[in-house]
């Protein structure tokens, strides 16, 4: 049997809500307050509710109708969508687009660095609380194609280094228009790892329990200089206790560091969403114990060369498991109702996390689950009822090039 599951891309048209972060005369323009009909499509509102030969009426870059037999207004632009399929906008929840790159500190010292560099921040320059996604964003159109072309329209961006890596930004994929006009949201996260910045050659800490500590000891900071019991000014502390009314994201990447992360969580009254490294089938109760969202990474093992016969003696039993049960992974999270969105971190191509979909598909994820893993959980993790859905009246869209990508899941 073969299932087409295809997209209308409405979404990597956004055109954002958000306020111009700098003066720019281009955003300035006349409303296009002509209607737009896509008829006689397959219309996915949400991840639970479809509508058969609907239609969705659109007018100044909002949905004001959807549903079946809707009258269509005179002058009307109709584009008709028979056989096929529209979706809200795939949404990535934890992706670096856009970031410029950043180098690695060298260091020409043979002793180990102790202190910081930095005045007026933190004693530890891998707390970097006061990084914005924005101060680094630059638009990638090849990158943001890439992604459109299988079904994402949005993405929560950030700068991928240090242990708290500041805020992130909720940007659309528009290929036409400013920086100004894809802002949906300038904070929309704060991030977290327990991984050291390459922005610092700082000795501390030298081990995952080591980041630990520092992160415990930094909510004990952040708590005492809230209480005014700390005279001086810490800039990074002040970011740090700014954001968090944020979600908080942090990126663990494997279960027993999502474990770990959790524990951090509970002791401080915090329930993270944390970043996982697809091996939470392997202690799926622990996972579920822990009551958070999950982000899932769906770069599967590639298979052995067994018939190498050198390398087939060495091959592990337990790393031919792995290979074969990882694509079981978000099939073993849903069926244990953990919520989790899924996300193309750590896939070394759009085209590979296209297959790898397919894959957990064939390996027991429903479409269904699929379709909310990359719509309605992630707008749910960046508390936005805007994106997600094709509610009416929520999603602003802009319908500069209305595209149709086929044949974007197939069985």
């Amino acid at each position: 049997m073969k299932l087409k599951l295809t997209l209308l891309s409405l979404s990597y048209i956004f055109l954002s809500y958000s306020q111009d972060y700098k003066p720019n005369n281009s955003s300035v323009k006349s409303k296009n307050t002509n209607f737009t009909a896509i008829i006689n499509a397959k219309i996915y509102v949400s991840d639970n509710k479809v509508i058969e030969n609907g239609s969705l009426l659109i007018q100044d870059g909002v949905i004001i109708k959807s549903g079946k037999n809707i009258k269509i207004p005179k002058n009307c632009i109709v584009i008709d969508a028979s056989n096929k399929y529209i979706y809200p906008s795939f949404i990535d929840v934890f992706s670096d687009f856009g970031m410029k790159k950043i180098n690695r500190l060298s260091s020409s010292s043979r002793s180990p660095q102790y202190e910081p560099t930095r005045e007026g921040y933190y004693w530890n320059d891998h707390i970097r609380p006061e990084q914005n996604a924005l101060d680094y964003f630059e638009f990638d159109k090849k990158k943001a194609e890439e992604l459109l072309n299988i079904g994402f329209g949005i993405v929560n961006t950030h700068l991928n280094d240090g242990i708290v890596r500041g805020s992130g930004s909720l940007i659309a994929l528009s290929l036409k228009g400013t920086n100004s006009e894809r802002i949906i949201s300038k904070k929309s996260g704060q991030y977290l790892s327990f991984e050291r910045s390459i922005q610092s050659n700082q000795a501390y800490p030298t081990s995952i329990m080591g980041s630990m500590a520092l992160l415990r000891q930094l909510y004990h900071d952040a708590l005492w200089y809230k209480k005014g019991k700390i005279k001086n000014t810490d800039l990074a502390i002040e970011a740090f206790n700014t954001n968090a009314d944020l979600t908080q994201i942090i990126s663990a990447g494997s279960r027993d560091n999502a474990v770990r992360a959790d524990k951090i969580g509970d002791q401080f009254n915090i329930q993270y969403v944390i970043l996982g490294g697809g091996d939470e089938f392997e202690h799926v109760k622990t996972i579920k114990n822990s009551n958070a969202t999950f982000i899932i990474p769906i770069n599967f093992p590639k298979p052995y060369d067994v018939e190498n016969r050198f390398l087939a003696d060495k091959l592990e039993l337990e790393s031919m498991r792995e290979w074969n049960q990882r694509p079981t992974n978000p099939s073993v999270l849903s069926s244990n109702n953990v919520p989790f969105a899924l996300t193309t971190y750590k896939s070394k191509s759009t085209k590979e996390f296209k297959s790898n979909l397919l894959k957990a598909i064939k390996h027991g994820l429903k479409k269904s689950d699929a379709i909310r893993a990359l719509t309605t959980i992630p707008a749910e993790i960046l508390k936005n009822n805007k994106i997600g859905n094709l509610k009416m009246e929520v999603m602003q869209i802009s319908l500069y090039h209305p595209r149709i990508t086929l044949n974007l899941i197939q069985k």
